[in-house]
């Protein structure tokens, strides 16, 4: 008569293991997105002081008003005034060292579809442009890049 107590409990036990992902529900991380292909893998830049140097000398003189660097790469946010309206590029450029191609495809499309972000990119980095209707004079200053338009899941 004990496995009339016994299967409710095994029932409950079954259930809670597989809550927590311990039996059955474990399939890892989910994968990549890999970077889109139509990004070049050049050039590639060693921190956003270079990206913000690249940006000068096609024209757009990017006042940088946050900047944070570490062993696995830097960021920044810098604006310009472009047509009449205050443009804010919040740049990132990753360490090859630490991040892969697809590594970087993945942060953008989070980006892309979470946030309907419009990026400009190429290489190991990539940025924000706020408003997106400037990304393509961005990327019109930066040789090999292209645009990236949000992604807009139907």
């Amino acid at each position: 008569m004990r496995t009339g107590k016994s299967m409710p409990l095994l029932l409950g036990l079954l259930l809670t293991l597989t809550g927590c992902g311990l039996v059955g529900g474990d399939r890892g991380p989910k994968p990549l997105t890999p970077m889109p292909g139509e990004v070049p893998t050049g050039p590639e830049y060693a921190s956003v002081d270079d990206v913000v140097a690249a940006l000068a000398k096609g024209g757009f003189d990017c006042k940088v008003t946050l900047r944070n660097e570490n062993k696995f790469g830097s960021d920044a946010t810098c604006e310009v005034q472009h047509r009449g309206t205050t443009v804010s590029n919040y740049i990132q450029v990753l360490s090859t060292a630490r991040y892969s191609r697809d590594e970087v495809g993945d942060s953008i499309a989070t980006g892309r579809r979470a946030y309907r972000h419009t990026f400009v990119a190429a290489g190991n980095w990539f940025f924000w442009v706020q408003p997106g209707v400037y990304a393509h004079d961005m990327a019109a200053a930066l040789p090999g890049s292209v645009v990236l338009d949000p992604i807009v899941e139907k």
